[in-house]
């Protein structure tokens, strides 16, 4: 299962552990041979490297040696393993690793207010605006294009401090440019992972992600309280994660023990799902998914939808499932690469593909500025429409 930093989630101040080396020809051709070898010998698909990646290393080498700093070798390793066309064959460099490491613990990140992530085209759009912060207060909003700052392009590395100003270049969606100062300020980490019992017994968790523990704290909302008439799974942020922690997650819905995935390797093989008996939640389900849903996110996802336990909403998801292992490379960076391929209890091939839920639904622009969630909406109306299917009427367990 993947377990990927993402490369931005908006501008931060975080304390790195070590600086990272000095990027030489040497170096760079230490760690670019590193990751090509480890694909070479790893990689699942065996029909997809020998003469075509010997070909890609000979295209890629002179270019990764002759790249000037860590940030534009990187775009070249980066580039050599996207030819692969595999979703878990990527790296991270180690100044990502750090960042992403210390928001995965929760500290306190400097930002100015607004998060941003890169689209389809390589532009950066804002996809969150904090309430109250100063890129609200200047009225940044989301959806617009970060053209530069301070008159550079977008730098995944920039880290500002209290009190640091910067000058951001936005475009709005009607090409109307806007230029704003902004302070950087102290922003509490967003959780990870979120609970809350809405009105009628309903339990709303987001999990963003599937590390060591998330199963338990799962359990523990879930027990506590008043017997639960509904529970939504929101995975609309989740990229995947521990291979186990998904399967004890995915457990907690079912009595009985059932396939999650069937990986595909030298030959096939099932993970399955240890139901959890008796103390099962067998009530309405709901799992809330879009295009950030990806790996053990979509796996869930799919055994909820083929298994008819509960009901999938949103939009289709990423289309991200394929069964990695991480490798360190010299310069401690990262490497993932994709072992096995990955099926649905069905045989279904997500990778490339993705899962279209089965209630679709679509935030419009206007939706997200004003702060409303049509999907959790829809969401809830099946609930207290009788739509979501539980497990006690589909013979799932007692």
């Amino acid at each position: 299962m993947r377990k990927q930093l993402v490369a931005l989630v908006g501008l931060l101040a975080l304390p790195l552990q070590a600086a990272p080396p000095a990027y030489t020809p040497d170096l760079q051709a230490r760690v670019f041979d590193r990751a090509w070898s480890l694909v070479n010998k790893h990689y699942w698909d065996r029909s997809r490297t020998g003469e075509s990646w010997a070909d890609a290393r000979d295209h890629f080498r002179p270019l990764a040696i002759a790249a000037q700093g860590r940030p534009a070798f990187y775009t070249v390793l980066g580039e050599m393993l996207a030819s692969l066309g595999d979703s878990h064959v990527y790296a991270i460099d180690p100044v990502q690793i750090a960042i992403g490491k210390a928001r995965d613990a929760g500290r306190s990140e400097q930002g100015f207010g607004l998060s941003m992530l890169p689209n389809d085209d390589g532009r950066w759009l804002v996809t969150r605006v904090n309430p109250g912060s100063a890129a609200a207060q200047a009225g940044v909003q989301i959806g617009w294009e970060v053209k530069s700052v301070n008159g550079k392009p977008v730098d995944i590395d920039y880290q500002p401090h209290e009190g640091d100003r910067a000058t951001f270049d936005f475009a709005d969606e009607h090409g109307t440019y806007h230029a704003l100062a902004l302070t950087a300020a102290p922003e509490a980490a967003r959780p990870v992972r979120r609970a809350t019992r809405l009105p009628g017994d309903i339990l709303l968790v987001g999990l963003d992600g599937f590390d060591p523990g998330a199963d338990r704290w799962l359990a523990r909302q879930m027990a506590d309280g008043p017997p639960l008439r509904g529970v939504i799974l929101d995975l609309r942020g989740n990229d995947g994660g521990d291979a186990d922690v998904i399967a004890k997650v995915a457990g907690l819905f079912f009595a009985e023990d059932r396939p999650l995935v069937r990986r595909i390797e030298r030959r096939e093989n099932v993970q399955k799902v240890r139901g959890t008996g008796a103390r099962a939640y067998l009530g309405p389900l709901a799992v809330l998914v879009g295009p950030d849903s990806a790996s053990g996110a979509e796996a869930i996802a799919a055994l909820v939808d083929e298994s008819g336990r509960g009901t999938t909403v949103g939009e289709r998801t990423a289309g991200a499932l394929t069964g990695a292992a991480e490798f360190p490379l010299p310069d401690g960076g990262e490497l993932s690469v994709a072992e096995f391929d990955i099926r649905t209890p069905d045989g279904r091939r997500l990778e490339g593909v993705g899962l279209q839920p089965q209630i679709a639904v679509k935030a419009s622009l206007a939706d997200l500025r004003a702060g409303r969630d049509p999907v959790l909406d829809r969401a809830l109306v099946a609930l207290r429409n009788g739509q979501l299917a539980a497990g006690r009427h589909l013979g799932i367990g007692g």
